[in-house]
Order: structure tokens, then sequence, then C-alpha cells
């Protein structure tokens, strides 16, 4: 009786999943058997635990297309097209719905805790009806013995923590996600190696964005993983491996060269252990535990058009062309560019499937124990981890039993476990998040904050394809080089010299998936029985397909396939079931098989029925079936609206079957084809080829065989449709252009085959060449003569755009080819002459001026070399560090910290500087052997008894250290910018000091050379810093104000105001006096002796001059009425003489911080006595004096400092200043400066030959602008700028917003619009040459010079441009401000009037 009601049970179970089948229209009969089989489900509830990897499974076995939409609804998996977005609403809506569950679930647990009369088994059952709310896995359940009344509470703070997170919602496009996410990880490329260092590490973007991207659903489901690692070294290259390469690599390590990579990775246990059972008791050991949960939330996958470089990696590629022709036998040199090349941005592309979303992660290490208490430890450590987790999920904060305690629980906690009788080893607990909120120790909070804001999302799996680089410039960039095939073979040749692999190994991936594809499919073939069924033998077919598109060669259908001898067999029971068979029923047999086997079937090396097989597929005998009589072409288009409407009407009927429909799309294929076929021999025998082309560009493009006549695949409603419309529409095209002109027909038919493709598909290149190739044999001379020209114009290229542009040129009527080769050959000659072949480099000149160079370098400052080599600069000295230098971007530009050692020092001063943070001035780094700086050491309680007494406490005060016996431990901040600026090169100098202005810090304006005796005056250095201020204007009786706007201050006329001083001063600092006179202490512009990581010992700031100026804003409390520079002599004034002298010529004013005069030596009472002297007024500061009696008014003026009110002080400073300026007001500009710094033997940067020459060719160039009007300089000078330039902008900005027009479809608006863009860059070339001498001269200098001639050259014309267009810009700016304003005030009366009514 139990059997007879189990049967009765399992086929009610069975009739229930076959409803399910039919819902969806699948046949019952077919997938029933399959569903049960292969997924083992036997009834309707086992569907909601099916996964994507489930329904792969049944993928394979779909007869038809529509199948696998019916499919993914029964077994509910989602559509892969599904966008991200969809996905994360679905998502969060799932979210909420199970958080509304969890609340009811707890508030009705709360109420059964709180009331007597309920069993212990249904409190359970709620507590685990919550926990399933909550999505917490059954592992990390409660026992049943802990309360759960201590729980609730913190299980309502996880719920209440989720809404929060919920309410944080952000979201930004598809493109943003895949730009930020990881740091655009996905974007960057793989040096693909044998080392692993070459793989994980971190490359530039080597992808651009493709168009239109779109993310779609996870195509891989959540996923909870346990790791054991024996070594921080396996930990550390794992999770950087998860970082860089993502789980599916990181996890499994599938292929043999992922599995080289992640060696290091792999966690074994026998190797930690020691080999010396004697020294177990001595030796240390490691282990940690994790547990991470994986949840991705959107994927992506480039298609292979979609492939394309960045610009920069495409710029590199470009530069390595010009090299490749230049350089063709210095091989070196190309291989040292394509090293760099594959350093900087990488050797292959990921293609995907890439997966986004976040990873939580809850850790547990501990180190220190003994080897011997490995177990125990691991033990604990997992126990401990365990209670870690559940805390984590839903607040159930006990641990297990016999696990430690945790004493901590947050983002970070230690547990103490026994690894001993009389030692205790911590155990640290702590949560880390990839993606997703940060600072969160809840996995529920952190997932809702997920789900809801996509800008935390990171690149979790970045899949297994890769693309090399050379194949994505050979099929996406052609027309970015010269010659790509070169290109690419040099760039393979490169990576196989430097991996020394060759490429056939290092790319055999694709290969072995498919060869594991092909035999798969070999174990299926062996369960066939021998019918004649066409599915399995269309199967076979994409199978071909797929693997010749996987490996591009036959090799695999051929080697695996075709030479399998369970395929063979069935091929020979096929053929002589079909021969039993009547003939019209086997031609679609026969088609199928010649598709699969010829020719390959006589490469086959072990085949004896191969030929029995092709003589039956030859055998014609049997006729085809009379064919409808179509000897018009609207008589094809007819027949093909009649099957469209035949497979409509079947398909919309509610009782058809699937075996319907098929039968329906059989029907409509063959009489496609053998109309098709009709029309084509009546076509042959009027001899009307030009229609015959056209027919056969359209039918091919669906899947038609001319050489079988027929198509590949049965035809469904679409390709019968579209092949009506397209034959409909190039039909009328080409029978009303022919009227006109034949010329035009032609080119519309050529046109026609480069281009008609069903929507869903892409012509590539190698599709082109091929149709082009059969356009030109079939028509076999037949063209025009003005088509011939076109196509020999065109022969053997590869731009297919410029075929297709002038094809659509001539058909529309403008193709101009009356632009023949005289024009083209003028062009060239004056481009020839633009460009002169630059000179050999003069060697000799080369070495003599490295001689010289290096004998004024001959005394080396040891100290200085010492503080390079600690700096790690000495590579970098005299002047080599560049500008790439200061935008390389590291692990520094990422995150947020400090140096750890002196040689970051740099790097951090350079990123700082980077993004203008005006503390780059303070960083240091401490050494932490600085006695002043060390950690207060732990005591015992009796130790601090002990040593804290009175008599200890004097007697350390009594003993005073000698002077200069403790120094500083880390360097000077001022001596690291110096060595820096010392190291720079002119660019990077000036990019420096540029950014230092912006960050309102003094720049240096003399500097001493540590390692010569000469002064180097720096002013390219400080060419392009600009500042704007306002000067009070008085005139009469009216007041005003005058601006100066971003005007270059190197060439300012302004006073100038010296800072210098005269002994040692303890107690008063020139550069803090200078900062409160400039900004009221408000912001320190030059460094004192009182700032942040300042010490006595500096080393290369003694003679340095640095100056800052005071730019007024035109108000009443200005300090100064107009704008002021100071300069500040570091050091005593006593022992740089040639500075002071330079500074005493060019200052309006002097002021000298003086020390006691007791202690004053005759060299400072001299150089004070000469000050006195002087034209140029004098402000004497004393340090050692109170108030000084005033004298009588002079151009000398004494001030005491000393304990003076330093409010009062700078109001009497600034005073005294400014009269002395009223009185004495010599003006001076930076650049009126240098002759008297030359006078002096100084050096100055711009007076470098380059420099030079850059100038006055830039000079020469702005001169001519001059020449013309302003408004008219772009018309007259620069050409390609003018009207055509802002007419084709706003044709290709209308390209971009096609709209029909009339009667004109939006392809022939488009056609339209791309004719007259082509138009207006043919007019551009006519107006562009020839040359100008302008541009000739321009261009002629950058071709001829040297890179750092060319740098200082458009350095200059850019400063010389902006100094001749700054007039007019300020003007257009105040007419704009007073439009504006107009604007806004009728506006405002307008509302108000408005209101009013």
């Amino acid at each position: 009786m139990a059997s007879q009601k189990d049967t009765q049970e399992g086929d009610s179970k069975t009739k229930l999943l076959a409803e399910e089948l039919e819902k969806e229209g699948l046949d019952t009969g077919y997938w029933l058997p399959k569903v049960m089989q292969i997924l083992g489900i036997k009834c309707r509830e086992a569907l909601q635990h099916v996964e994507h990897k489930d329904y792969l499974k049944l993928k394979c076995e779909v007869r038809h297309p529509w199948e696998e939409k019916a499919l993914q609804k029964f077994l509910k998996i989602p559509d892969e097209k599904t966008t991200a977005k969809g996905v994360q609403k679905e998502h969060l809506e799932k979210t909420k719905q199970r958080q509304e569950v969890a609340k009811r679930a707890l508030n009705d647990l709360t109420e059964m805790l709180n009331s007597s009369n309920q069993s212990q088994d249904a409190v359970r059952e709620k507590a685990e009806t919550l926990w399933k709310a909550m999505e917490i896995p059954k592992e990390f359940w409660p026992p049943p013995k802990k309360p759960l009344a201590d729980m609730l509470q913190s299980m309502q703070k996880q719920l209440e923590q989720q809404d929060l997170s919920a309410v944080r919602m952000e979201n930004i496009p598809d493109t943003e996600v895949l730009r930020r996410a990881s740091g655009g990880l996905a974007l960057q490329g793989i040096y693909r190696t044998s080392r692993p260092e070459d793989v994980l590490a971190t490359r530039e973007q080597l992808l651009r964005v493709p168009e239109e991207f779109q993310l779609t659903g996870p195509e891989q489901g959540s996923l909870l993983e346990r790791k054991e690692f024996s070594s921080a070294a396996a930990e550390s290259t794992f999770t950087k491996a998860m970082e860089q390469l993502g789980s599916s690599m990181s996890v499994s390590g599938k292929a043999d060269f992922w599995r080289v990579i992640l060696r290091g990775g792999r966690d074994k246990i026998s190797s930690s252990q020691p080999q010396d059972t004697h020294q177990s008791h001595s030796e240390q050991s490691y282990f940690c535990s994790t547990v991470y949960q994986y949840i991705p939330l959107a994927s992506c996958y480039f298609q292979r058009y979609q492939l394309r470089l960045s610009d920069a990696a495409l710029q590199e590629l470009q530069d390595m062309e010009q090299l490749l022709c230049f350089t063709q036998e210095d091989e070196d040199a190309l291989l040292e560019r394509c090293e760099r090349f594959f350093s900087r941005f990488g050797s292959h592309v990921n293609q995907g499937r890439l997966h986004f979303g976040g990873i939580f992660w809850w850790k547990a290490s501990t180190e220190g124990f003994q080897a011997e208490k490995r177990e125990e430890m691991k033990r604990q450590t997992s126990e401990a981890l365990n209670s870690f987790v559940r805390a984590s999920l839903g607040g159930f904060r006990a641990s297990a039993a016999g696990a430690p305690d945790v004493f901590k629980s947050s983002l970070k906690a230690s547990v103490l476990g026994k690894a001993g009788d009389s030692s205790q080893t911590a155990i640290h607990l702590y949560v880390v998040n990839t993606g997703g909120p940060p600072d969160t120790s809840s996995l529920p909070q952190w997932k809702m904050g997920l789900m809801s804001d996509n800008t935390t999302w990171c690149v979790i799996d970045r899949g297994s394809e890769l693309v090399p680089v050379w194949d994505v410039i050979l099929y996406n960039h052609s027309r970015d080089f010269k010659s790509v095939g070169q290109m690419s073979r040099a760039l393979m040749d490169a990576y196989k010299e430097l991996t020394k692999e060759s490429i056939g190994t290092t790319f055999g991936k694709e290969r072995e998936i498919a060869m594991q594809e092909a035999r798969d499919f070999m174990g299926t073939v062996k369960t066939w029985e021998v019918t004649v069924d066409e599915g399995k033998l269309r199967k076979m077919m994409k199978l071909k397909d797929d693997l010749n598109a996987r490996t591009r060669n036959p090799s695999v259908w051929i080697n695996v396939c075709l030479s399998d001898k369970a395929l063979q067999d069935f091929l020979v029971n096929t053929v002589r079931s079909c021969q039993e068979s009547p003939p019209e029923n086997t031609s679609s047999i026969k088609v199928m098989l010649r598709s699969l086997l010829d020719p390959h079937i006589y490469s086959v090396k072990d085949f004896p029925e191969a030929s029995y097989i092709m003589e039956w597929i030859r055998q014609t005998k049997h006729p085809l079936p009379r064919s409808p009589k179509v000897s018009e072409l609207g008589d094809l288009i007819k027949t093909l609206q009649q099957m469209k409407e035949h497979i409509h009407t079947v398909t919309d009927t509610p009782a058809s079957s699937a075996s319907a429909i098929h039968e329906a799309k059989k029907k409509a294929t063959r009489t496609s084809s053998l109309a098709i076929y009709s029309l084509l021999q009546s076509l042959q025998e009027r001899a009307q080829k030009d229609m015959e082309l056209l027919v056969l560009l359209i039918a091919s493009s669906t899947g038609y065989q001319v050489e079988n006549s027929t198509f590949q695949h049965l035809l469904g409603h679409p390709e019968i449709q579209y092949m009506a419309k397209e034959m409909e529409a190039a039909h009328e095209e080409y029978v009303n252009l022919k009227e006109q002109d034949a010329d035009r027909a032609e080119a519309s038919l050529l046109l026609l085959g480069l281009t008609v493709t069903p929507e869903s598909q892409e012509l590539s290149p190698e599709q082109k060449r091929e149709r082009l190739v059969f356009m030109e044999d079939h028509m076999k001379g037949l063209w025009s003569p003005r088509i011939k020209n076109l196509l020999q114009k065109h022969s053997g290229g590869t731009d297919w755009e410029r075929l297709e542009r002038d094809l659509r040129s001539l058909i529309s009527g403008c193709l101009d080819e009356k632009l023949d080769e005289q024009r083209m050959q003028n062009i060239l000659r004056d481009l020839e002459d633009t460009f002169p072949r630059p000179e050999p480099w003069n060697q000799s000149k080369s070495k003599s001026d490295s001689r010289e160079s290096k004998s004024d370098e001959a005394i080396a400052n040891q100290e200085f070399l010492q503080l390079l080599k600690r700096l790690g600069l000495e590579s970098h000295y005299p002047r080599k560090m560049g500008m790439g230098n200061f935008h390389t971007i590291c692990k520094i530009s990422l995150q947020d910290s400090q140096p750890s050692k002196d040689t970051e020092l740099p790097c951090y001063f350079l990123q700082k500087l980077l993004t203008v943070d005006y503390q780059v001035r303070y960083l240091t780094c401490w050494d932490e052997s600085n006695p002043r700086l060390a950690p207060v050491p732990e005591t015992t309680e009796q130790e601090d008894e002990s040593s804290e007494s009175f008599e200890n406490f004097l007697e350390d005060l009594k003993e005073a250290a000698p002077e200069g016996a403790v120094r500083d431990g880390h360097v000077h901040p001022m001596d690291l910018q110096m060595a820096i600026f010392h190291c720079a090169d002119d660019f990077l100098r000036q990019t420096l000091a540029t950014k230092l202005a912006f960050c309102q810090l003094a720049l240096p304006l003399l500097v001493p050379n540590p390692c010569t005796s000469r002064i180097e005056f720096p002013l390219y250095a400080l060419s392009q810093i600009q500042r704007s201020w306002q000067e009070a204007e008085k005139s009469g009786k009216e007041a005003g104000t005058k601006s100066y706007n971003n005007k270059l201050i190197f060439q300012a006329q302004t006073p100038i105001v010296s800072f210098i001083r005269i002994g040692r001063s303890a107690s008063s600092s020139k550069s803090q006096l200078l900062n409160a006179l400039l900004s009221k202490r408000k912001h320190d512009t030059f460094f004192h002796r009182n700032c942040r990581g300042s010490t006595r010992e500096r080393l290369l700031m003694e003679g340095v001059v640095e100056i800052a100026w005071y730019c007024p804003r035109g108000s009443p409390d200005d300090t100064f009425e107009c704008c002021v520079a100071f300069c500040n002599l570091h050091g005593d004034a006593r022992d740089h003489g040639a500075q002071l002298q330079f500074l005493q010529e060019i200052s309006a004013v002097n002021v000298a911080l003086v020390s006691d005069s007791e202690h004053m030596e005759k060299r400072g009472e001299k150089l004070l006595q000469d000050l006195w002297q002087s034209q140029k007024p004098l402000i004497c500061l004393l340090a050692e004096k109170g108030n000084v009696a005033a004298g009588r008014l002079s151009k000398n003026i004494k001030i005491g400092i000393k304990n003076r009110n330093e409010a009062e002080l700078m109001d009497q400073l600034t005073k005294a200043i400014g009269n002395l300026l009223e009185v004495s007001n010599p003006c001076f500009s930076l650049d009126a400066c240098v002759d008297k710094a030359r006078q002096h033997g100084f050096i100055v940067d711009a007076h470098q030959p380059a420099c030079v020459t850059a100038k006055a060719k830039a000079k020469e160039l702005v001169d001519l602008l001059k020449k013309e009007k302003l408004s008219e300089i772009k018309s007259q000078l620069l050409p390609l700028q003018g009207k055509l330039w802002d007419q084709w902008c706003k044709k290709d900005k209308e390209l971009t917003r096609l709209q029909e027009k009339g009667n004109t479809s939006i392809e022939q608006h488009r056609s339209q619009i791309e004719n007259e863009k082509a138009e207006l860059r043919r007019k551009q070339l006519e107006q562009a040459f020839p040359l100008n001498p302008l541009m000739k001269s321009f261009l002629g200098f950058l071709q001829a010079q040297p890179a750092d001639t060319k740098k200082y050259f458009l350095q200059w014309m850019k400063v010389f441009m902006d100094e001749l267009s700054c007039g007019r810009l300020e003007e257009l700016r105040r007419d704009y401000h007073e439009l504006w304003s107009e604007i806004r005030t009728g506006k405002k009366n307008q509302e108000k009037n408005n209101g009013e009514c």
C-alpha cells in the first residue's frame, strides 16, 4: 500500500512539473525526461533552487532559439541581458521584502518570549524563520541551548542599520562604474608573463570605455567561502590576486598559467613544518583563517569590436611606429620601447566576463606560537572566527564551547588563546571590505549599502579571456597606423623575446577551451540514436562555426571531431538511413552534410567511409522539387511576403506546437531558396549581371549559399522580412539612379555590398574584402571607367571608411575627382619644404658640454651628496628629474598616509604638491632612534617607584646636555624642497615654482649650488606664475582702482623690500616677522624656526634668497596700496656678500635684523655702515633693544623689537615701510633684474642656448600675429580654426542627433551630413595649403629642433600669446558681466510685474 501511495504521489508531482513546462510552451515529451535526468528534478518545488549553471546544462539541448527564453522562464533564471540597474532594483526589492519578514518574525519572537505558554519548539521555529529572512547561513545559527532573549536587541539594531543604509542611495551611469570601480581596474591591461609580480602589478588604463556600454546582470551567484593560510606571504598573495584577477582565477587557478602565478599563494601546511624536531620549541609559526561573502551585482563582457585602446596607449604605439620606421636595424631600441609599453600598459586586455560588486571578509590570525601547538591554535582560531562571524551576521555574541573569549568586537578585535602553560597568544579578529560602505562590521548593513549605491562597487572578477594588444590593433585600429601588420608583428616578436615564450604556448587558452568543448560534444554524440535528425546536424554546424570562430582555423574540427570514431559512425548511419528515404526528403540533409564535411573531410587521416559519404552527397539523379517560376524581382518579394505571413500565421495560432512551427520554417526556407534560384536563373539568361548581383548580395547576407542554392539555417520571420525590405529599397534606389547616371547606380551597388547586413551583425574588414572580391569577380570588367578608377585608387588599401565615403559622394553627385594628383603633389612638396631633414647630432659639441658640466661639479659637497643618498635622489642629480617623475602615479597617490622612511619623502612631496597641499612644506619622516620621540617605556610598578624619586628628578635637571649633543633625526623640510629643486630640470622647476606659488609659499630667487660656488637665478622657473591685484588710484578728488588680472609676475614692475639678518638672533625670527607683515600670521609664507618639522641643522638654505609678493585687493584695509615684492636672505648676511650686493642694487627698502651690537664683529659693523650710507632707505630692527627713541625723520629708521607687542610692532613697521616706499620707489621686474644678475656672475636658466633660441623664435612668430587684427588672426593665419571649422562641428553635432526630414530616412540624412562634412574638410584643405609663413615657420621649427628646445618654444609661445590676448580678454569679460547683470535685472523686474498682476 505504501509503495502504491508513493507511486501516486510521484505521478502527481511529475504532472505538476509537466504543467509548468506546458505553461511556457515547451514540449513535455522532449523536455520532461531531460529535466529529470540532467538536473535530477522530480517536483515543481525544486525549481526555486536552480542556479544559472544548471540552466547552462539544459541550454545545449535546445532545438530552437525561442526555447532558450522559455527555459529561462521555466527555471526562473534572469535574462543575462538584464541591465545592472534592473538587477540592482530587484535585489533591493527582495531585500526589503526579507526585511519586512524579519521585522514581523522579530516582533512575533519577542511576544513569544514574553509569553510563558509557548513551547521551545515553536520559539525555535520562529527564530529560524527570522534567521532565514536575515540570510544567516545555517552553520552560523546559535546552538539550541543559547538563550534567544540576549540576541533580540542586537538583531533589532541590525535591521535598523539596514534601513539607514538603504536611505543613503546614490547611483552613477554604467560608464562611470566602469571608470571608477577598483580605480578603473576593468580598463587596465595585464602584463602576462611567468612572473607573479608582472601579472599582479597595477597598470595604466589600456582600454577606452566602449561606446554604448551597458552593464548586465551577474552570471555568478553569491558565495560564502572559507580559506586557511599558514604564512603571511600566502595570505598576502591570495589577497593581491583577488584584488587584481578576481575570484575565478584566485580561487580555482584552473589554467596552468594561473597556477604558476598563484603558486606562491597556495597554502601548504607541510612546508611550514620544522624538519628538525629538536628545534620545534624555538620555532615561531603563523596561521590565518578567513571567511568571505562574495556578492556579484553586475557584469559585462567586451565584444571584440569594443576593444579599443586608450588615447595614451594608442599615442605610445604610434610613437613606437615612428621609431620603427626610422630605426629598423636598431632592434634593441625598439625592444626597450616595447618593454616600457608592456610595463606601463600591459600586454593583454581582459575581455571578461567581468563582475562588479563587493566582498566582505572576516579574518582571524595568530602568530608567535610554538609549532607543536599548531593544531590547537588552528582550532581556537577557527572557533574565534566563527563567533566573530555570528556577531557580525546577527549579533550572536557568544562563543562556541571551548573557544577563547572575545573581549572586543568591532572592526578589529583580539582574542587571547592559550598556546602553552605559561604563555598566551593573541588571536586578532578584523573585518575587511572590498567595495561597499567602509567602516562597518555588520554584513547586513554593508550588503544593503552595497546594493543601494553603485559608487561603492569594485571589480571582483575579471574572467579569464585575454586578448593580446597586437590583435586589438590589428582588428580595431587598422586606420591608426601606417602599417598595422608591421606594428602588430613587432609587438608580437618583442613579447616573445621578452617573455621567452612562444605565442602558441602563451595563447593556447582559446584552443584548449575549443578542444575541450569538442571532446565534450563528442561524448554526447556517443549517446545519439541512429535516426535522421536535422536538429543534431544543426547542432554540429553550430559547433563547427563556434570552433572556427574561436581558433580561426579548422584544425580542431578536423583533428578532434571528424577524426572521432563515434561521429564517423553517426555520419555513415545517417547516410544509410537517408538512402532508404524518398529523395525529396533528403535534399536538406545533403546540404547540411556538405557544409559540415566539404572540404575538411579530405584532411582526416583515418576515415575509411569518407568517399562513400561524399559520393552520396554529390548524387544528382534525384532533382530538386520544381521551383516556383520567378522571373522578376517583384515576384520574389511577393513570394517572400507570403512566406513571412505563413510563419506568422502558424506561430500566432494558439494550438500550434513547436514541431508545427519548425515545419513552417522549413517550408518557408525551401520555397524562398527555390524562388531565389529561379530568379537568378532568369537574370542570367537575360544577362542582367547588375540585378543578379543585387539579389545575391542581400540573400547571401542572410546566409544564402550560391554553390548549394540554399540557406545555411532555417529562415524565420525577421530574416525573410529583412530580405524583402532590403531588396525592395535597394532595387528602387538602383533603378532611379540608373535613369540619371549609370556610374552613380554602380556606386550604389558597390556600397550595398560593403554595408548590407542584418541589424544584429557587423561586417569585419575581412568580410568586406571578401565581398569586394566577389563583386569584382561577378562583374568581370563590366564596371564603368569611373568606377574602375575609383576601385584602382583604393586597391590594396584597408581604409574602408574612405572607400565608402567616396562611394556616397559619387552617389550624391559631389565627388570632386578634379582634386587631382597635381594638387596632392603640391601639398606634399609644401610639407617636404616645411619639414627638412633634421641635422645630425653634434657629438663633439655634446661631449664638450658634458666635460664642462663635469668640471663645474668636480668639487662635490659630501654632506649634500649624503643627503641625496639618504633621500634616494642620487641618480637624479644633477637636473635629471623631469615631469615624468612629477606625474608618476604610485601607491602613495591612492592612499592618505605618511612617509615611513627617508627615501619615500621625495615621492610624498611631489604627490602633495601635485594636489596643491600647502602643508607639503611640513613633511617629515621622524627617525625611531630619535630619543625625543621614542615611545614611553613600559615599566613595572616596582621599577616606577624606584626610579621616580625627587633626587633622580633633580639630578637630571642639573646634568645639562652639551650643546649640539642631541641632533634631530629627520631631514629638514626645506632641505627636502631644495634637494628636489637641485635635481629637477628646468621644466620640472617651473612646475614646482608654479605649484608652490599657488599654495601661497615663498619661491627661491637666488640659489647657491651646493657642489660649486656658483649662484643660480631661476628666471625661467618663475616665468609661468600669475598674480591678480587691485591698486588704489588717486587722480584729483576722485579715487578709483586699477586692476591687474592674471599678470605674469616676472614681468610686473614692483618695488622690492629686502630682509636680511646681521649676526645670530636667538630671540627673533626674521621669517616670522615677514609672515606677520604679509598675512598677520594667518599663513606662513616663509618657513621659520618655529614651523612644524624645523631643526637647528639645515644644509641647503644658507644663502638662499626667497621671494614672495603682497597683492592688495583695492580695499581700505590693505597693508600696502601697491603690489610689493619681499625678498628674504636666509643665513647671516656677513657670509653671503654676492647675494647681499645684488639685493642692495634692486631693493627700494632694506630691512636689517641686527643682534646685540656688543657681540658684533668689525665685519658686521662695516656691512651695517655700508647700508646706512647707501642711497636706499634702511630700517634697522634691533633684536636686543626695546622701544628706541624716535629720531628726526630720515631715510634710516631704528626700531626696537625686544619684548614688543606684536600688533604695535607690525603697525610701526608697516607704516615705516609704506612711508619709505613713497619717498624711494624704484620698481624692478624680475625680467629686468637679469642683467644685474649676470654682472654678478649668476647663472640664469633663461639664458641657456636652447631657451634663448626658443624664445627668439616664439617672439618672431608672435610678431607675425601682431601684424593682424586680433579678431582676424584665425581667419588669416590659422585657417583651420575659422568658419569652416565651426560649420564642420555643427554638422558633426547634427550627426549625433539625427531626425527624419520629410520623406528622407535617417540613413539618407546621415549620408547627406557625412557628404557635407567631407566637402567642408576638402575646403579646409584648400584653404590650409599652401602653408602661410607663420605655419611654415612654426612646423619647421618643431621638426628641426631637439626635444628640450621644442618644450622651451611651446612654453614661450604660451607666454607671449597670453600677453597678446589678455587685454582684449579682460574687456570681453567685463562686457559679459555687464550684459549678464542686465539680463538678471530684466528677469527680476519681469517676475515682479507678473507677481503684481
